[in-house]
């Protein structure tokens, strides 16, 4: 126990490092960041962190209801996992989500579906309403958003079918001469079918619901967005914005952003806000000692 004590807190403090060479990397120095702006517009911004992470909080502690970890745990793990899952590049701060919820739920099984699963629904929503926008300002749907229409999709189909193979092939092999490969396809078979069930139980009655959860946050951020846009008077390109089409643009833009591709200042923005939130949240949370039964990470 202490040595699996000992080891988790070291991954910790290295994986805390990290962000903070790549925090430091992406804001210092650099023009544009909250508080250089109009105060209505910070304003804005910092009420639209408060509720996206709200809703993003509570859609995920959703999720993870009935595994036994308390809300205060769950509380102080969101606040520490969240900087870091925004900061990394290409998405690694997951696999350290996946690997802080594991070891507070006690099966890495459980925090690797659970986390996929959010970040399917959390997907989901995000091209829901890139088509949405996209529809309602008549532009251009962008090649990386079908790929990642077709993910969602599969990954869907996938679920949905595995039930009926899983037991036609378990029937097969149970059924078929025994050898070294067919036990090591059964096993796989075997995994595979945890894997399931652990997305079943957690999807079970609930799946809806996270998913509408993941549409009010995107909602509640791109309508800051807008508004904030609409304070400033000019687009991430410090353009006029002039019309609903360039409103549109500029929403599509920050949405794309969110996917991985191009850049946007007024995501920036959020994603720094973001980072201070919840590092003060962590704090608060360790000051008030509010799971004092577990002094880890």
């Amino acid at each position: 126990m202490r040595k699996n004590k000992t080891v988790y807190n070291c991954i910790n403090a290295i994986v805390v490092l990290l962000t903070i060479f790549f925090f430091i990397r992406e804001f210092y120095g650099k023009d544009g960041l909250p508080g250089m702006g109009d105060v209505s517009a910070v304003v804005l911004l910092v009420v639209t962190v408060f509720l996206v992470h709200a809703i993003k909080a509570c859609r995920l502690y959703l999720a993870l209801y009935g595994n036994g970890l308390s809300f205060s745990e769950y509380l102080k793990t969101y606040a520490k996992v969240t900087p870091v899952s925004v900061i990394l590049p290409f998405k690694l701060g997951e696999f350290f989500r996946m690997y802080c919820y594991g070891e507070k739920l006690g099966s890495f099984l459980k925090g690797i579906v659970i986390i996929l699963f959010d970040r399917f629904m959390d997907t989901a929503a995000l091209v829901t309403m890139i088509f949405l926008i996209r529809g309602l300002s008549g532009g251009r749907i962008l090649y990386p958003v079908y790929f990642f229409v077709l993910f969602l999709v599969t990954a869907l189909l996938i679920y949905l079918v595995f039930p009926g193979v899983y037991s036609f092939w378990k029937k097969w092999f149970l059924g078929a001469k025994a050898t070294e490969n067919k036990l090591r396809a059964l096993k796989l078979l075997e995994m595979l079918n945890r894997v399931y069930k652990e997305i079943r139980s957690v999807s079970a009655g609930r799946g809806a619901i996270l998913y509408f959860m993941s549409v009010a946050a995107w909602a509640v951020e791109l309508g800051s967005v807008a508004l904030r846009t609409g304070l400033s008077g000019v687009s991430d390109a410090g353009a006029s914005v002039a019309g609903s089409s360039l409103a549109g643009d500029v929403l599509s833009d920050y949405l794309m952003c969110a996917m991985g591709s191009g850049s946007s200042q007024l995501l920036r923005e959020f994603v720094f806000v973001s980072v201070v939130m919840m590092v003060a949240l962590y704090v608060v949370i360790k000051i008030l000692r509010l799971s004092p039964q577990d002094d880890r990470g």
